[in-house]
């Protein structure tokens, strides 16, 4: 009986753990389909280490090229809200600052993908992701329609420099027909991964619904009738600049679950997040373990912080009647 009674209590700790709380919401991450939710908080640890790394890498280039010097005089200190400020400031004065301040690291970033793409398949069944999946218990005062809608509104580019630490910039574009075409400047992969942080400009030239079982969606990506397919979204990854070459494709989706479905006794949205690379299968083993196993996990924790910050803007901003399908669709 107390053996029992160990384990019961050590199940619910586990439970109670594996949930992090923003904004007077909970939240609940997997980073793999079958898995149990994460027991150690996502956000705030992710969140403040890349605020800290993108708050000195921007300081260091803005008295380097004097762009948006003004921005200088922030409080010295690297947490995110620090961060958010200065990011706010030098696109007060351009958005396409950050294009002049990490020049460098964009043309790194091309070479760095570029060499992916060199000793990858272009196979898509063999391709690895950096995915997850995020419960949000919202218990009904945000939908998964409200939030697509939201997320194909102006607000969530607004919304873009606050986040992440690592975004940078983007511009989201619907065509007379409501198709979706996006240019996205963000890093990922120093946080986690001793590679560092891939500061990279890429469009996303198209977006539609997924048709798996194909060349270009294979039925391994397929994640099951829960997600409805309206409301599921592919896009390749392409480089911005030289050759353009796809180097990954993003795969969003949003459902609603019951209450039956949690761990809260509460309702909410479940939103899935991935990006499908090629495997770097020629590499060493040594830098193909790393970029599986250390640097997809870095964009993934990467995204549950970007899903926590992006749903509860959404939340304030539906509060205002915003979350409305844009007049293309």
């Amino acid at each position: 009986m107390q053996l029992q009674t160990i384990t019961l209590a050590s199940a619910i700790i586990g439970a109670i753990s594996a949930l992090e709380t923003h904004g007077g919401y909970d939240y609940e991450t997997r980073f793999k389909p079958d898995a149990s939710p994460e027991t150690n908080a996502i956000k705030d640890s992710y969140e403040a280490t890349a605020a800290e790394q993108a708050y000195t890498r921007l300081q260091e280039k803005v008295q380097l090229t004097g762009v948006a010097h003004q921005c200088l005089n922030f409080t010295e200190g690297a947490q995110p809200a620090t961060l958010y400020a200065l990011k706010d400031c030098i696109a007060a004065d351009s958005k396409g600052n950050f294009f002049k301040l990490l020049a460098e690291d964009i043309e790194n970033s091309n070479d760095f993908w570029g060499e992916i793409l060199l000793e990858s398949t272009n196979n898509r069944t063999q391709w690895v992701p950096a995915r997850a999946w995020t419960k949000c218990y919202f218990n009904g005062d945000l939908t998964a329609v409200q939030f697509a809608a939201w997320s194909l509104s102006p607000n969530a580019d607004a919304a873009n420099l606050h986040a992440n630490p690592e975004h940078f910039y983007k511009e989201t574009t619907l065509d007379a027909s409501g198709s979706q075409s996006s240019q996205i400047f963000e890093g990922w992969g120093g946080v986690l991964s001793k590679f560092g942080t891939a500061r990279t400009n890429f469009l996303v030239p198209a977006f539609s619904t997924p048709v798996y079982g194909t060349e270009n969606t294979p039925a391994a990506w397929d994640i099951g009738v829960k997600f409805p397919l309206p409301l599921q979204r592919v896009g390749d990854k392409v480089l911005a600049s030289g050759g353009q070459e796809t180097f990954g494709v993003l795969h969003i989706a949003v459902r609603d679950f019951a209450a039956s479905e949690g761990t809260t006794g509460k309702s909410g949205i479940e939103i899935y997040s991935a990006v499908w690379y090629p495997p770097w299968d020629q590499a060493s083993e040594e830098d193909k373990a790393e970029f599986v196993n250390n640097y997809l996990a870095d964009e993934a924790h990467h995204m549950v912080v970007e899903v926590i910050n992006l749903t509860l803007q959404a939340h304030e901003d539906c509060k205002t009647g915003l979350c409305v399908l844009p007049s293309g669709k």
